[in-house]
């Protein structure tokens, strides 16, 4: 998820009207105090706010906090209040960003833009008003999700169905090219039984040619073909897809029927191989519970099968839930798995994985169970890890940790949110905000670092993908 945005909206606003609309009675946003980290307290293997959340278990299932106004109506003034609040009171990021100045320039902003706050309806004008405004934090981790955005991030967390019938795939338009090319196409998922793989172009969809527009940018090209896959996939009827495949230097045009079908939010891990002794393991979220399970499934049986060689693919993995990455990254660091994140509040949290269990403790040793892996796995051959810019803050976190006892990364540098931790929780009209609550330290108590870069980089080009060449899994496999 790319969120680096700056904030505009309320500085052009403000810049273009010298003297903004006075606030009405009872207007005012109140001030809401910046808190300070205070002295490191002594152990408490369960504070109050933990056993609040059922124990250490429940640590990783924490929102932010629920909307405390509960009006039928929420409204702008809601919202502001409720960003006020979740900032100052639990923001732990490395953000220069003057947040007080923040909060009053956006106020006046709002101000300027929709009047009394309190009559202001939320609309799709005031998600773009505040996604600007929390952007103007500067800091990727911390982010506004419109109801939408915020409704497909708690259906990921459960692995809900999807609201509409899917191909089950991931797809990027074609750089200055038509058509749009296959970043996944999910064993057992409806394109992969209809025979798609990885690296397919699909060219047009129940007769729908998915041809680029006279004067399309890339932009625009990929939100026309989001609206015709998605078109063709809603009624759930079987659609004809036509595609191109580029193999051993020739390339092909061919047709295939899919069935869109309901389908997980968060696909699974899923392993194969690519060469003798060689396998590769992709890894598309970490966002629902299950991941490091079937890691370390996968991982046991690619060692049962002879493999030596274990290639970790965690491009555009943007990240999910830290006690599952912490998980996994046991299956190929083992005890060095783990970390500890320094809070606003003081009460640091540590995980670490040991012997199948990734255990929790508040301002202590970690002693209480938060998750649990069924048969674990321990890979001990050679380890090379895929990265590109869509691989953020879990991936980061695993990728580091691999690498720091010898695996190889390979593709581009990560984007850049690997040394912190966010909470994601409810703000008022069923919106959605992404604070950073905690810097990340390894186990060694060294800070972990925000990206990590390949070296030398090996450009993850989609538009060589789509004519048979998978850049950095080839640099990987030589």
């Amino acid at each position: 998820m790319t969120r680096a945005r700056l904030l505009l909206l309320p500085l052009l606003l403000a810049a273009c009207t010298p003297t903004p609309a006075p606030p009405v009675p009872g207007d005012d946003v109140p001030t809401v105090a910046r808190a300070t980290r205070p002295a490191r307290p002594s152990c408490v293997l369960n504070p109050a706010w933990v056993s609040a959340l059922g124990g250490p278990a429940g640590l990783m299932g924490v929102n932010l906090r629920a909307p405390l106004r509960a009006q039928a109506t929420p409204s702008l003034f809601d919202q502001l209040l409720d960003v006020r609040e979740a900032i100052n009171g639990s923001y732990w990021g490395e953000s220069g960003v003057d947040l007080q100045a923040l909060h009053e320039q956006a106020e006046t902003g709002a101000r300027t833009a929709f009047g009394n706050l309190r009559a202001a309806d939320l609309t799709a004008q005031t998600d773009a008003f505040m996604n600007d405004y929390v952007d103007g934090v500067r800091d990727g981790h911390t982010y506004f999700l419109d109801a939408a955005g915020f409704r497909a991030f708690r259906d990921s967390l459960s692995a809900a169905p999807t609201p509409t019938p899917r191909l089950g795939v991931r797809w990027a338009a074609v750089p200055g090219e038509d058509g749009a090319v296959l970043l996944d196409a999910f064993p057992e998922w409806p394109a992969a039984q209809a025979g798609l793989t990885r690296g397919d172009t699909l060219l047009s969809i129940g007769g729908q040619p998915l041809t680029r527009q006279p004067g399309d940018s890339d932009a625009a090209h990929a939100a026309r073909l989001s609206t015709l896959l998605g078109q063709a996939s809603a009624a759930g009827a079987p659609v004809t897809v036509t595609y191109r495949r580029a193999q051993a230097g020739a390339e092909t045009t061919a047709s295939t029927t899919v069935t869109p079908l309901v389908l997980s939010s968060a696909p699974l891990p899923y392993a194969r191989t690519v060469a003798p002794g060689t396998v590769l393991l992709r890894l598309p979220t970490f966002a629902t519970s299950g991941v490091a399970q079937q890691v370390h499934a996968l991982i046991g049986g690619a060692q049962r099968a002879g493999a030596t060689h274990l290639i970790l693919d965690l491009r555009g993995n943007g990240g999910g839930l830290l006690s599952e990455a912490i998980g996994v990254a046991g299956a190929l660091v083992g005890d060095r798995a783990g970390e500890t994140i320094e809070t606003l509040d003081g009460q640091d949290v540590t995980y670490a994985y040991r012997n199948g269990q990734v255990l929790a403790g508040v301002n202590c040793a970690p002693t209480s169970p938060v998750l649990g892996v069924g048969t674990p796995a321990r890979w001990t051959g050679r380890l090379t890890i895929l990265v590109n810019e869509g691989s953020a803050s879990a991936s980061e976190i695993v990728a580091q940790l691999a690498a720091q006892t010898g695996a190889t990364l390979t593709g581009e540098r990560s984007y850049g949110v690997g040394n912190t931790v966010t909470v994601i929780g409810a703000i008022s009209g069923d919106r959605g905000l992404s604070v950073t609550i905690g810097r990340a330290n390894d186990l060694r108590g060294q800070p972990l670092t925000p990206d990590v870069t390949p070296s030398p980089t090996t450009p993850d080009d989609q538009r060589a993908l789509a004519h048979g060449h998978d850049l950095p899994l080839e640099a990987a496999l030589k």
